[in-house]
């Protein structure tokens, strides 16, 4: 039940089912937040070629999203003692 709290609202967000031009500015806000909208954004430009943020856009953004987040797991995971 979390998980939908957490995973439905990226989706939704992400313009995997709409796209994202011409969304009110609060929307606008929130899909430049959401990291899958980038992740669906770079696919649908190699398939159809068709990307709202630019391809180099989308694999900084996921390049940069990824290191963190294996910094942060390296992190946790350095951390825990058996």
């Amino acid at each position: 039940m979390i998980m939908n709290f957490l995973v439905m609202p990226i989706f939704f967000l992400s313009g995997a089912l709409y796209p994202l031009s011409n969304l009110p500015a609060a929307l606008t806000v929130a899909t430049r937040l959401d990291p899958l909208s980038y992740g669906v954004d770079g696919l649908r430009g190699a398939f159809i070629e068709q990307s709202h943020f630019g391809a180099g856009t989308d694999f900084a953004v996921l390049v940069v999203l990824a290191a963190c987040f294996l910094a942060l797991g390296a992190r946790a995971f350095s951390r825990i003692q058996v």
